[in-house]
C-alpha cells in the first residue's frame, strides 16, 4: 500500500448491493510525528467546516485505538453472541440483572419502564455505561474525544512484530448536513457524552455509539461494520489511520510525558501496577 502525507485524505469507496458507497477513509503513516501532523490538520480542517456549516452541526469527533489493524469495530456484545442481538432483547436483559447489581453493590438503579424502539437513547442508557464499564456484554461501542486517549488504547497491548499496525480511527457523524437512513440498513447513532457513571468514564472522555437496523419488524443491535458497508459518501466520515507497531516505544513514551497512562485513565490498584511495570521494565523492553 502506498504511504500518504497525513494532509491527504484517501478515499477507499466500496459500492454495496444498493449503489451506496461506504465512507471509510483510510491513511497509513509511517511514524507518530506523520500521526501527530495528521491530528492537527484535521482538527484544523474540521473547525473550518464548522465555521463554513454555521449554523448547521459539525459533530465533535470521537476516536478509538485498537491494537491490530485487522480487528473489526465490534462492541463486547458482537463478539460474544456473533448475531444481531434484539433491542427488546437486551432490554429485557438489563431489567433481568438490575436486582442483582443493586444487590451486590448497593448502588441505586431506576426502575427501567416498558420498552421502547423509538427512543433516540437506549432506555437504562446510564445503567449500560454502567455495566460496559464493569465487563459486561455491551451493545455500546466506547470511543474517546481525545485522539491521543485512543493512541494509547491502540498501543498498550500490542504486540511488536515485524510488519505489524495498530489501527486509530476517527468518527464525525453529522458533517453540517442532514443524516439520512433506512431503518433497514444499518445505521450508527451517537449518544453523547452526558451521563451519570464510574469516573474513568470521565478521565477516558468517553462517548459511544450504537448500530441498529429494522429486521421483521423489529428493531436490533447489529455490527457497526455493516454500517460502514452502507454509509452515505457526504456523512458519517470514518478515518482510519494505520501506524507501525514498531512506533510502541516511542509512542508509550510521549503518551506519558503527557500523563496518558494506566493510572490517570482507569484509577484503580491495578492500573497503578500496569504503570509502575511500564515505568520500571517496559521502558527497557520497548525501544
Amino acid at each position: 500500500m502506498r504511504v500518504y502525507n497525513p494532509s491527504e485524505i484517501f478515499h477507499a469507496f466500496a459500492i454495496d448491493s444498493l449503489g451506496r458507497r461506504a465512507n471509510l477513509k483510510k491513511i497509513e503513516l509511517k511514524d507518530w510525528e506523520q500521526f501527530e501532523e495528521h491530528i492537527s490538520s484535521f482538527f484544523i480542517e474540521k473547525e473550518k467546516l464548522k465555521i463554513e456549516k454555521k449554523p448547521l452541526y459539525v459533530s465533535t469527533p470521537l476516536f478509538r485505538g485498537q491494537a491490530n489493524v485487522s480487528w473489526k469495530l465490534e462492541t463486547t456484545l458482537d463478539r460474544m453472541v456473533k448475531r444481531d442481538f434484539g433491542m427488546e432483547e437486551y432490554f429485557r436483559t438489563l431489567r433481568a440483572v438490575r436486582p442483582a447489581v443493586i444487590s451486590n453493590t448497593g448502588k441505586a438503579w431506576d426502575t427501567l419502564d416498558n420498552f421502547d424502539g423509538e427512543k433516540s437513547v437506549p432506555q437504562g442508557y446510564e445503567f449500560m455505561v454502567y455495566l460496559r464499564h464493569h465487563g459486561f456484554p455491551s451493545p455500546l461501542l466506547d470511543w474517546t474525544r481525545s485522539p491521543y486517549v485512543a493512541a494509547y488504547f491502540a498501543f498498550r497491548s500490542c504486540e511488536h512484530q515485524d510488519g505489524g499496525k495498530v489501527a486509530i480511527y476517527s468518527y464525525v457523524e453529522y458533517l453540517g448536513g442532514a443524516k439520512g437512513y433506512s431503518s433497514r440498513v444499518p445505521s450508527i447513532h451517537g449518544l453523547g457524552p452526558y451521563v451519570v457513571s464510574h469516573k474513568r468514564h470521565y478521565a477516558q472522555q468517553c462517548e459511544y455509539t450504537i448500530c441498529k437496523r429494522m429486521t421483521d419488524g423489529e428493531y436490533v443491535y447489529t455490527s457497526h461494520t455493516g454500517a460502514i458497508a452502507h454509509g452515505e459518501s457526504d456523512q458519517d466520515e470514518l478515518v482510519q489511520c494505520t501506524l507501525p507497531t514498531s512506533e510502541k516505544g516511542t509512542v508509550m513514551r510521549k503518551l506519558e510525558m503527557m500523563n496518558v497512562t494506566a493510572l490517570s485513565l482507569f484509577g484503580s490498584e491495578e492500573s497503578l501496577m500496569e504503570t509502575l511495570a511500564y515505568q520500571e521494565i517496559g521502558k527497557k523492553v520497548w525501544p
